[in-house]
């Protein structure tokens, strides 16, 4: 309705932004931004996309948070990531005299964003592979003195906040590999201790999704470091809440095979006190996950378990399609407040690994 009232006035040139997305790739491993193919597309956005009357000439969407830059009935679909790390860029060559869109001139491209935080060898890599135009614009890129000062000045009022001591740590615990990394399992302990009891959950476990860690927990000088509340919000800066669901046991074994994605030849998440298991690399699809234990005792499939992950995974983030289905949910604290409350325990470390990788 609103595109013909649009139309109505005379205009011809229509965009439109949605808050609902898509994924590309296969799940867990997405495919390049800028892949127009976008194989696998598919997600919420897909079906509204297609309902979409064909006068709209190019579609932005968001909240999958995935990049990905499509062709869909003839009109770019686009995203880039999130919380500003790219930008959608789509050129419409415009009939002067129709007002309409030549769509076969149509130029669009998802740009990374760089600041002063950007790593140099991953910068140059990403210009490196880019489009000698496009990297010719990223080279020239200047931040806009007027955003630079308004970011200054919230830094600045948010310095206070970040250098805040809020505990210690026993030593660097960082999230290289994939799963049970060593701040990968210090995070799902903290989400586990934050959900065990009956009256927040009774959790049997928690998971924690590679993708939710964004730095390492480095330990500066002589252990035990001091940790800010800055370090665990870089660490963890998404917002995440707790949730706690009932699965059953084939449920956690089907959870745990879908780490098999992609190619993947090794376990995604990691896990905290509560849950074990081996990982044979080299076994069939959806044989991989064995000697599964819950709370020390072998997982029976037909018994119902609690499990902790952040609201991200719960709604089937990262492609574990599996938590969808989880029933009898429990919301809880944020994933920050998890962390902090670990910290206060005490010196904190990663604990033992729980998977045992073998080929």
């Amino acid at each position: 309705e609103a595109a013909r009232a649009l139309q109505a006035q005379g205009v011809q040139a229509l965009v439109v932004t949605l808050h609902e997305g898509a994924e590309i790739g296969s799940p867990g491993k997405p495919a390049d931004w800028n892949d127009t193919s976008c194989p696998g597309l598919r997600g919420d956005a897909v079906d509204i996309i297609k309902r979409i009357t064909p006068a709209v000439d190019l579609i932005l969407t968001a909240h999958t948070h995935q990049g990905y830059n499509c062709l869909v009935d003839g009109r770019p679909v686009m995203q880039a990531v999130a919380y500003g790390r790219g930008l959608s860029v789509a050129d419409l060559h415009i009939n002067t005299r129709t007002g309409d869109v030549d769509r076969a001139k149509t130029v669009a491209r998802n740009l990374p964003v760089f600041n002063a935080r950007t790593d140099a060898q991953h910068r140059e890599k990403i210009l490196a592979s880019e489009q000698p135009a496009y990297r010719q614009a990223l080279q020239a890129a200047r931040p806009d003195p007027e955003v630079a000062a308004l970011v200054q000045r919230y830094a600045q009022a948010a310095a206070p906040q970040a250098q805040r001591v809020v505990g210690r740590i026993a030593r660097t615990l960082d999230r290289r590999g994939m799963g049970d990394s060593p701040a990968g399992r210090l995070v799902a302990q903290a989400q586990w201790e934050a959900t065990r009891s009956p009256a927040q959950g009774g959790s049997h476990f928690a998971l924690m999704n590679p993708g939710g860690i964004r730095t390492d927990l480095v330990c500066r000088g002589t252990p035990p470091c001091e940790v800010t509340y800055g370090d665990l919000f870089s660490m963890q800066p998404f917002g995440n809440s707790l949730v706690v669901m009932s699965l059953t046991g084939a449920e956690i074994r089907e959870l745990l095979e879908q780490q098999q994605r992609g190619g993947a030849d090794s376990p995604l998440m990691s896990p905290s006190e509560g849950l074990s298991y081996r990982w044979v690399r080299k076994a069939p699809a959806g044989q991989r996950a064995r000697d599964i234990r819950i709370q020390g005792q072998p997982l029976n499939d037909s018994a119902t378990y609690r499990v902790t992950v952040n609201s991200f995974m719960a709604e089937g983030g990262d492609g574990y399609t599996v938590l969808q289905r989880g029933r009898q949910r429990l919301g809880g604290a944020q994933d920050l407040d998890a962390m902090l409350a670990q910290l206060r325990q005490g010196v904190a470390d990663a604990g033992p690994a729980r998977i045992t990788v073998v080929d």
